[in-house]
C-alpha cells in the first residue's frame, strides 16, 4: 500500500513539474536598421524659422532587400491633401545612408521617385500617390538629407509613455528644378490616439 501511495505521489509530482515547465520565448527579430525602421510623424519647419510648423509629413523607414546595416529606404509623404483631394498624396522614396551605432543618417543628392503607395493619414491605410496616378511626374527627383538623428525615448507623449524622436533637414529638387527645403521634427507613431492630438490639431487648423 505504501509503495502504491509513493508511486502516485511521484506521478502527481512529475505531472506538476511538466505542467509548470516554462519555455523560453525568443525575442522577436528586428532588421539590421531596427532602431530606424517604422512609421514616424513629423512637423515640417522653415529652416529660417523653426518656431511654428508649416507642414505635416509621414516618414516611413524600412530595410533594404539585403537587410544592409548601413543604409535603408525612406519614404516621405506630404499630408497636405489639397492636390489629390484627400486620396492621393505627394510622396518620395529614396535610399539613405545610416550609422546604427550613432543613430544618424544622411543622403546627398540621391535619386528619388514617387512610390506606388504611401501611408494616408486620413484613410489610415496605404493609398496611391500622386505620381502613381500620373498627376505629377513619377521620377526625376533629387533629395538631400542632412543632420539626420534618431533619439531613443526622446519624447514624452500625451499617453504618458516615451517615444523615439527623429529630426533631419530635407531638401527636395523637383524635375522642373524647383526646390523645397524643410527641417523635420517628430516622433515614432505609437499607435495611441492621445499622442496624435497636436498633429490632428494642426490638420484642423489648416482646414484640410
Amino acid at each position: 500500500m505504501k509503495n502504491i501511495i509513493k508511486f502516485l505521489i511521484c506521478i502527481v509530482g512529475f505531472a506538476g513539474l511538466v505542467s509548470c515547465e516554462t519555455y523560453k520565448v525568443e525575442d522577436p527579430e528586428q532588421t539590421a536598421v531596427g532602431d530606424f525602421d517604422g512609421r514616424w510623424i513629423c512637423f515640417a519647419y522653415d529652416k529660417a524659422d523653426q518656431t511654428n510648423p508649416v507642414g505635416l509629413y509621414i516618414v516611413e523607414i524600412f530595410n533594404t532587400t539585403f537587410n544592409d546595416s548601413d543604409k535603408f529606404w525612406m519614404s516621405v509623404a506630404d499630408c497636405d491633401p489639397v492636390a489629390g483631394g484627400h486620396y492621393y498624396l505627394d510622396a518620395l522614396k529614396f535610399k539613405t545612408s545610416c550609422d546604427v551605432n550613432s543613430l544618424t543618417f544622411n543622403a546627398s543628392d540621391v535619386e528619388a521617385s514617387q512610390p506606388r503607395t504611401c501611408y494616408n493619414i486620413y484613410l489610415e491605410q496605404g493609398y496611391f500617390t500622386l505620381g502613381y496616378r500620373n498627376m505629377v511626374p513619377a521620377t526625376g527627383y533629387k533629395v538631400s538629407v542632412t543632420d539626420g538623428k534618431v533619439t531613443k525615448n526622446g519624447i514624452d507623449t500625451d499617453s504618458g509613455y516615451k517615444a523615439d524622436a527623429i529630426e533631419f533637414s530635407y531638401k527636395r529638387t523637383n524635375p522642373d528644378n524647383t526646390t523645397v527645403e524643410y527641417v523635420f521634427k517628430g516622433m515614432k507613431n505609437t499607435g495611441w490616439a492621445e499622442d496624435m492630438g497636436a498633429y490632428y490639431d494642426f490638420i484642423d487648423a489648416q482646414g484640410w
